[in-house]
């Protein structure tokens, strides 16, 4: 999959081909910005370089913003200090929910799908965007959900700069638990993968082992400084 290039063509039926690229196709990943396009033009594909080289060094590029998981099962490899890793979490309101009339209104109204699989970036800790408005309207009671259908205000759900209360608290608890949960659901701990690491694996099993230490380092990182920020909320309400 990873040789698997998808290049223009003159052909109205079928405008997209695959294509080898050679000597494009031997450059390494690195974090950098995307800086590769076609010249539809010349019908060439341009890559422009992401840094400054000088002879003898390697020239790397950016295979795009992707989690390790994505570059694990389509490229074969792990990026250790990935700047873009992350790792998914999938969530969905249940059928079964008293209130899952009013919280599928409610998020039909921001675009947002019943379930879906949200990114825990290793760039940041905190909930964003259609994240963060999907655990606050998970965890709204009835009240509030009524109260926010027919509001005007319904995008500061996406933001983290408006507290919603009680709903907030809920939204924290619920994500924390969420993130122990899969936490729990490894077979051994961040600390058994590092040492792991240290014998002779083989080649494909350490690949194995070196993904899974970097989505508990994500989680760990994440349930970390989670609860950093809360202590942080904490000690300025009470001032």
């Amino acid at each position: 999959m990873t040789r698997q290039n998808f290049i223009p063509a003159s052909n109205p039926e079928n405008p997209m081909i695959l294509a080898l690229i050679p000597y494009w196709d031997m450059g390494n990943h690195t974090n950098a910005k995307l800086t590769t396009d076609y010249n539809v033009e010349i019908d060439q594909s341009e890559y422009y370089s992401c840094g400054d080289y000088k002879k003898g060094d390697q020239v790397f590029m950016s295979y795009g913003n992707r989690p390790n998981s994505d570059l694990f099962l389509h490229n074969g490899f792990v990026h250790v200090d990935n700047t873009c890793d992350g790792v998914k979490l999938r969530l969905g309101v249940s059928k079964s929910d008293p209130l899952v009339t009013l919280k599928t209104n409610l998020l039909r109204k921001l675009s947002i799908p019943t379930s879906a699989e949200f990114l825990l970036p290793s760039s940041h800790y905190m909930p964003h965007g259609k994240f963060i408005a999907f655990l606050r309207i998970f965890n709204m009671d009835k009240e509030n959900l009524e109260r926010l259908m027919d509001s005007e205000n319904l995008d500061d759900l996406m933001s983290t700069d408006v507290d919603f209360q009680p709903a907030d608290p809920k939204t924290w608890l619920f994500l924390s638990n969420r993130i122990k949960l899969l936490l729990a659901a490894y077979p051994n701990t961040l600390e058994k993968d590092e040492e792991l690491l240290k014998t002779n694996l083989e080649p494909c099993r350490r690949l194995a082992v070196l993904q899974r230490l970097t989505e508990k380092r994500v989680l760990t990182n994440y349930l970390n400084n989670m609860e950093k920020a809360r202590c942080i909320s904490l000690e300025n309400n009470a001032e």
